[in-house]
């Protein structure tokens, strides 16, 4: 095998197709991460000109511009990474919620969420270039009858699907450590702190290389059982754009039917218990069994704000709960803030977890198959 990758590294080096991807790539991880990070309102107070952005939380209209950004950031909050994540989650001292959600705007909170947000969402330049180049370049080895060389020299089908696998993952490693350094460099040049709680990012970046691979997995194992580009291409696509769809999404859409609870619905001794402890008193749980986040006080459950309901039959509920499991892009913040989950509960409560193994699940089910239908068809190229 090790012959295979040095002949395939030696047309990769050779071909146009890596420093294609390679350019695309500098310029679109770059230019799109750089771009998503001055969505944060204090950075663009602090680097575009002219920039000022204004909030009223009930105790007067602040006003924040480049001459005032800093006071308002985590590096200047006073407040412990982890007491950031664990907000809305988690009991915290009732100053550092009062500070970070009404002298501060909730800003060091929009930080936590957007560091999670750009590693989450780092797989998705490397998976569209990959998407493309995997056609183009594995392409070859049947357009060019070069795969029948291979076989006639004695390696099988399998070697040769492996060791294509590896040079992809080779491929996808790269890219996405490099991700990750776009990043840290965005960062030192913005001159940007944001709250780092290790146990959460690492978990999402684990989770980004993840899917990364199951995405380039499935448009390898069609490229091979196949042999078409187009197909292969379409496959990868289709992945791609179920992120923007995802399983889990409409799952939980039928799952739960949301109730906005008004103040006059819910129970006024946790009104006046809220008064008098502060919300920053309020935690959030996750039910893995029913896909679902509650509010307790004080270790009671509570009604507070949102009542969920789900009248379906266990024999409907549990496939649906299992399709949410099995999705691989189960934790995107993107979908999953509308319930209110936020990075921290996903990883202390096991959404992470278990969506780490679900990638694993079909990373493993994806190759397995694609081996199995390589061994068995004929080579026609």
């Amino acid at each position: 095998m090790k012959k295979i990758l040095a002949g395939m590294f030696f047309r990769l080096v050779r071909g146009y197709e890596i420093w294609a991807l390679i350019g695309l790539f500098l310029f679109a991880a770059i230019y799109l991460t750089h771009t998503d990070v001055m969505t944060l309102e204090y950075l663009s107070a602090k680097h575009i000109p002219g920039y000022t952005y204004s909030y009223d939380y009930g105790k007067g209209e602040n006003v924040i511009s480049k001459d005032n950004a800093d006071q308002f950031c985590y590096k200047n909050s006073g407040i412990s990474a982890f007491d950031i994540y664990r907000t809305r989650v988690e009991n915290i001292p009732q100053e550092e919620y009062d500070r970070l959600h009404v002298e501060m705007g909730n800003i060091p909170f929009y930080e936590m969420e957007k560091i999670y947000q750009v590693i989450q969402r780092s797989f998705l330049i490397p998976a569209v270039l990959m998407t493309i180049f995997i056609p183009v370049f594995f392409g070859r080895l049947f357009s060019d009858g070069t795969i029948k060389n291979i076989v006639a020299c004695g390696y099988s089908k399998g070697k040769i699907f492996f060791a294509s696998l590896v040079m992809t993952a080779i491929l996808d490693i790269a890219l996405i450590l490099s991700s990750f350094l776009i990043i840290a460099g965005i960062c030192i040049w913005l001159k940007w702190q944001p709250p780092i709680y290790l146990p959460v990012l690492i978990s999402a970046a684990v989770i980004s290389v993840l899917l990364l691979f199951t995405i380039t997995s499935v448009c390898m194992s069609v490229m091979f059982a196949g042999a078409k580009k187009t197909i292969a291409f379409v496959a990868g696509f289709i992945m791609l754009v179920v992120r923007f769809f995802p399983v889990s999404f409409f799952c939980t859409s039928l799952l739960w039917t949301g109730q906005y609870l008004s103040v006059a619905e819910m129970d006024q001794d946790v009104l006046e218990q809220l008064k008098k402890e502060g919300r920053g008193s309020l935690e959030i749980r996750f039910d893995l069994s029913q896909f679902v986040d509650k509010y307790y006080l004080n270790g009671e459950e509570i009604r507070y704000m949102w009542q969920e309901e789900n009248d379906l039959p266990p024999a409907v509920t549990k496939p649906l709960i299992a399709l949410i499991y099995l999705d691989p892009f189960l934790v995107d913040l993107d979908y999953n803030v509308y319930m209110g989950f936020t990075p921290y509960l996903m990883y202390r409560d096991g959404l992470m977890a278990i969506n780490i193994a679900s990638n694993i699940f079909w990373i493993c089910c994806i190759n397995g198959l694609g081996i199995l239908v390589v061994n068995k068809r004929e080579l026609h190229c």
